[in-house]
């Protein structure tokens, strides 16, 4: 398990989940919403949001927490190793 992909309904516990996974792991943990949203709630220019996820996408390593757009989203499945779907 090196790269696992959060994802699920708002208020089920994802990044709880995600930041307990990342303790345990040492996988370096990326919230779509810390990329997604500039710091006061500005949410990042669609084109430079991609090009982050993209850009975390390449690492070796990660937990990505949420879901962001269904373009990222798919590109997230396709390239994580384990899908981990919060459902309440």
């Amino acid at each position: 398990m090196k790269r696992v992909a959060v994802f699920g309904n708002a208020g089920g516990g994802k990044s709880t989940l995600a930041k307990k996974l990342a303790d345990i792991t040492g996988l370096p943990l990326h919230p779509v919403d810390s990329i997604k949203y500039k710091t006061g709630g500005e949410e990042v220019p669609h084109a430079e949001y991609l090009d982050i996820h993209a850009g975390l996408l390449r690492n070796e390593r990660w937990i990505i927490d949420g879901f962001g757009c269904m373009a990222s989203a798919w590109e997230q499945f396709a390239a994580a190793d384990t899908l981990v779907y919060v459902d309440l």
